[in-house]
């Protein structure tokens, strides 16, 4: 089974604090994918104030990893701008591939620390537009928040609850985080589908918020 990854991160000026440990899981994140059976391939959108589209459509094998140079938080929290953007363009990239080479499965990861506070985009478009993907073509959702109600953000944005996660705004929130959701891919490209996260990842973040 062929999967493709569109993996939409925060970089604005909050992000700073978990920087090194944004890079190294989201590295982490590549490396466990690379392990995985079957072929993968990865887009990478970057937001702040505004929307970067980093790469797009990358075998695992040849994803760019971040560092200091390539991830460099400041600004503000566009997030409906990204998610708008990165949702549009990959669904432009996928349907300009032969029908042959279309994945089976398509994931869409966000990962923020803040709420909206600087899209034009309204939010009713952003979930009409999770909503047609979601229903129309099958793609899963997964949203990470922290400083927020990781829940109600990604209800309000159409996307499933049980598929969201809070953050803990800590290196060890964020490691395990991307750790979680590293399995909740891998389980895409095994099954098709995620039934998103458990118990065990929620309390890994519990966790980390008391220690």
């Amino acid at each position: 089974m062929e999967t493709h990854v569109t993996f939409i991160l925060d970089s604005s000026g909050s992000m700073s604090n978990i920087r090194d440990d944004t890079i190294g899981g989201f590295n982490t994140f590549l490396a466990d994918q690379r392990d995985e059976p079957g072929r993968a391939t990865v887009s990478l959108y970057d937001f702040n104030t505004s929307v970067e589209r980093v790469y797009r459509g990358e075998t695992l094998k040849h994803a760019p990893e971040l560092n200091a140079d390539t991830y460099r938080p400041g600004g503000r929290t566009a997030l409906h701008d990204a998610l708008t953007t990165a949702i549009t363009d990959t669904h432009r990239h996928l349907d300009q591939l032969p029908t042959s080479s279309r994945p089976e499965s398509v994931v869409i990861v966000t990962l923020t620390d803040g709420k909206e506070n600087a899209s034009e985009t309204p939010q009713e478009h952003v979930r009409e537009l999770v909503k047609e993907h979601r229903e129309e073509h099958g793609w899963e959702f997964l949203f990470i928040g922290a400083n927020q109600d990781a829940a109600l953000t990604a209800d309000q944005m159409g996307m499933d609850t049980q598929k969201s996660l809070n953050m803990s705004h800590s290196g060890d929130g964020t490691r395990a985080a991307y750790e979680s959701t590293s399995q909740r891919v891998s389980e895409t490209r095994r099954e098709g589908k995620t039934v998103g996260y458990t118990d065990e990842d929620r309390q890994r973040q519990t966790d980390a918020d008391r220690s």
